[in-house]
């Protein structure tokens, strides 16, 4: 440390007081003497103290750099409210209802303009941040939305004009009571509406498989009701008028000639029905039952056993069956059932000609 001017006069007149003192009094040499002595020792021990105590950071040789000035303090966030603000969800005519608690403080390059706006100003910028967070959310997503605004909103940044800082808490995001109960019926008609879809859809893929492939011909519908009774063999015999009379329905046609007999009740028994008789089922006093097994030929049985097994008239494999069966009951001399066959199955232009001829 360096002594000063006026430090070094301090210690010297401190050391020449008791000299001169001591000649005004005539004291001795070696009494003023020492006096001075002690007083200029006494003296320089202070100055050194108070310069070492106050001063221990200075640069002995005046070198050191003058300190820069304190920065400015930042001022503290002052709050605001922002209640039911109405913000734009993704769905036209829906809109969430925001509010948050704002803080804000000025900018320190901007501290001295007018305060009076800018509570306006961390609204107007909290808002403007919320808006553009939910405008692409659906308005039933309000509850999940919310964490995402309190996300992005507790981060401070200056608004538009760069005048104020602000962040906002305690976010809050919901629907009018009526909006809440129009999306909670729109829902539950949806649901209810895909429900009823499939169900449609369902009974549609039905309908198709149905008449498209069961009940295509009498003869499908007969394989069809085989195959869900593998071992019920007599009752599919029983089946077939049925199940004919339900595939001619199923196709807006009348039943064939070949099945007519084996409807339930039979056609004659519903004409005799219409004209007052007795019905198939029902007979008279002393009448047998209807006997089904008298009425069906050889020809009808082969027709019902080709039908069975998928095989239609217009196929090649129909005539090639149909005249194995011929030569196999001519070579078993079964002329009788043979003849009904052919007569029924494989007409003749002889034999249509010599009918004509009978008539």
């Amino acid at each position: 440390m360096r002594l000063r001017f006026p430090s070094l006069l301090l210690v010297a007149l401190c050391g020449l007081a008791p000299a001169v003192l001591g000649n005004l009094l005539h004291w001795s040499a070696w009494l003023w003497g020492f006096m001075s002595m002690g007083t200029a020792s006494g003296s320089l021990l202070l100055v050194l103290a108070f310069l070492g105590g106050g001063h221990s950071q200075a640069d002995p040789y005046g070198t050191e750099e003058p300190e820069p000035p304190a920065a400015p303090t930042e001022q503290p966030y002052q709050e605001t409210r922002v209640v039911d603000a109405a913000l734009s969800s993704a769905l036209d005519g829906y809109d969430f209802l925001f509010s948050a608690t704002v803080w804000w403080r000025p900018v320190p390059d901007h501290a001295d303009r007018s305060e009076g706006a800018s509570p306006a100003l961390a609204a107007s910028a909290i808002v403007s941040r919320a808006l553009e967070i939910v405008r692409r959310e659906q308005p039933d997503r309000a509850s999940l939305a919310r964490f995402f605004l309190e996300g992005e909103l507790s981060v401070p940044l200056p608004d538009r004009s760069g005048r104020v800082m602000a962040l906002a808490a305690d976010a809050t995001l919901t629907l009018a009571p009526a909006d809440r109960e129009r999306l909670r019926r729109l829902s539950d008609l949806r649901k209810d509406e895909e429900i009823w879809e499939y169900e449609r859809q369902r009974e549609r893929n039905k309908r198709r498989y149905l008449g498209d492939d069961v009940l295509q011909s009498a003869g499908s519908a007969v394989v069809w009701w085989l195959a869900r009774h593998e071992n019920e063999i007599e009752k599919a015999v029983d089946m077939i008028g049925p199940l004919a009379q339900i595939a001619a329905a199923a196709n807006d046609e009348e039943v064939p000639e070949l099945f007519r007999h084996l409807l339930v009740p039979p056609v004659g028994a519903r004409s005799e029905a219409t004209v007052g008789g007795p019905l198939w089922g029902d007979p008279g006093p002393g009448a047998g039952p209807f006997d089904r097994e008298a009425e069906v030929g050889a020809a009808d049985r082969l027709v019902l056993l080709l039908a069975a097994v998928g095989v239609k008239p217009d196929m090649d494999e129909y005539r090639v069956l149909v005249n194995r069966v011929l030569m196999s009951l001519e070579m078993a001399e079964l002329y009788e059932a043979a003849d009904e066959i052919r007569r029924t199955l494989c007409p003749t232009s002889d034999g249509a000609d010599a009918g004509e001829d009978e008539s």
